[in-house]
């Protein structure tokens, strides 16, 4: 047999590694209101990842690919966001939990297995609070927080003014990816970032594709989650902050800038001490594992190991 050239195997490898496209569906979740469902495949209980405050879908374009080798995975983009409809209404939890729903219905997906990001917690508890039952199964990432209660933090610690964009930063996609990168810690799928904001012929940013009236609404209508109500099996994945983690370019901070980060992050601390005893509290039959200077995007920055994490979770559930 003659030897496979070194070029051909790198191809092979780079082809292999390379994420497929997701297929992009949208469902109607009320008259005139339609959210965006991307599908990755995958074998295994149904997953549906939902999104942080801001994010669509497509921020789990680089993650999703590694949970479809344990599940058949999807993901929705919340109603106000990226491509789906951006209604004048329904952003409060209750109605997002029931567009949840819908999708799931939609796709006759009896007992999904609802895996959220940061803000989607919230949507998963009163998933639970309305429909005991309905979830097989809940993954939080770092998200089982009470949101409610994040505006306190920003009115007792102002955030660092040295982390705000830019024009260079906005110049093209890729300027964007590498601000973040740079700013906070973690690199944006591309397809997130043009799901987000919307560039001309030229690559120059000409406007966010995202509702800043939804994201007000959201935290106008924050009531307390109802975790008690969360029966099924449940993971919490908590990242406790430090300084590097949050804000990795501090050491190009002023002196005020510098002092309002270090504030942050030891208040970031206690408060993320004191709800995860909560959650404990009310969901004490969950797994609750908390990492020390993990970034609040861990599923992006430790995409391969969150994904082996989530799936051995997934593996060990209950047969149905």
């Amino acid at each position: 047999m003659r030897p496979i050239p070194i070029l051909i195997l790198i191809l092979m490898a780079a082809a292999m590694t390379q994420a497929a496209a997701p297929d992009t569906l949208f469902v109607e979740v009320q008259s005139g209101v339609s959210v965006e469902v991307l599908d990755w495949g995958g074998r295994g209980p149904d997953v549906i990842l939902l999104a942080g405050m801001g994010n669509t879908a497509h921020i789990y374009d680089d993650f999703a690919p590694r949970l479809a080798r344990h599940a058949r995975v999807r993901a929705l983009t919340r109603r106000g966001f990226g491509a789906s409809t951006h209604s004048i209404n329904g952003y409060d939890q209750r109605n997002m939990a029931r567009d949840i729903r819908v999708v799931c219905d939609s796709l006759s997906i009896a007992r999904p297995v609802l895996v959220g990001h940061s803000m989607a917690g919230s949507e998963m508890a009163w998933f639970a609070h309305q429909w005991p039952g309905r979830a097989r199964a809940m993954v939080f990432l770092d998200a089982a927080y009470d949101h409610d209660q994040m505006g306190e933090l920003d009115e007792i610690a102002s955030r660092p003014t040295s982390a705000s964009p830019r024009p260079a930063d906005l110049s093209s996609p890729t300027a964007v990816q590498k601000w973040l990168r740079r700013t906070r810690g973690f690199t944006a799928p591309l397809g997130e970032i043009h799901a987000l904001l919307h560039f001309g012929t030229d690559g120059r940013l000409l406007d966010a594709t995202s509702s800043s009236t939804a994201s007000g609404l959201i935290r106008h209508a924050m009531p307390t989650p109802p975790y008690e109500k969360v029966k099924a099996p449940a993971l919490a994945l908590y990242t406790k902050s430090t300084l590097s983690a949050r804000y990795p370019a501090h050491r190009s901070f002023g002196a005020t800038d510098l002092t309002r980060a270090r504030t942050r992050v030891s208040l970031d601390r206690q408060w993320m001490a004191t709800q995860v005893a909560s959650f404990q509290q009310r969901v004490p039959h969950a797994v609750v594992v908390v990492r020390d200077g993990a970034n609040h995007h861990f599923f992006l920055t430790e995409a391969a190991g969150t994904a082996m994490a989530v799936g051995v979770f997934i593996k060990g559930l209950p047969v149905e």
